[in-house]
C-alpha cells in the first residue's frame, strides 16, 4: 500500500464516521474540510453538509461557511476549480 492508498483510506474512514453520527464534532468536519484532496471526497463532504443544512429549519452559519470555503476557489485548493 502506498502513501496515496492510505491517505485515501484515512480521508474515507473520517468521512464515514463523520456521516455515520447524528452529531460530528466541528472539529472532525474542519479535518476533513482541510485534508480532502480529491473531487470525489470534496463531492462526499459537501452533499453531507448540504443534507445537514437541507433539513433544518435554521441552518448553521459555521456549516455554511464550510460550505461555501470548500465551493468557491481559493489557491492551492485545484479541486476547487472544477466543481
Amino acid at each position: 500500500m502506498n502513501g496515496e492508498d492510505l491517505r485515501d483510506e484515512y480521508v474515507e474512514a473520517l468521512l464515514d464516521r463523520i456521516s455515520s453520527v447524528r452529531y460530528p464534532s466541528h472539529e472532525m468536519i474542519a479535518r476533513a474540510e482541510n485534508i480532502v484532496y480529491k473531487r470525489e471526497q470534496a463531492e462526499r463532504l459537501l452533499r453531507y453538509l448540504i443534507s445537514t443544512v437541507d433539513n433544518v429549519q435554521y441552518p448553521s452559519h459555521q456549516i455554511m461557511d464550510r460550505i461555501e470555503r470548500i465551493l468557491f476557489l481559493y489557491p492551492g485548493r485545484p479541486y476547487k476549480q472544477s466543481l
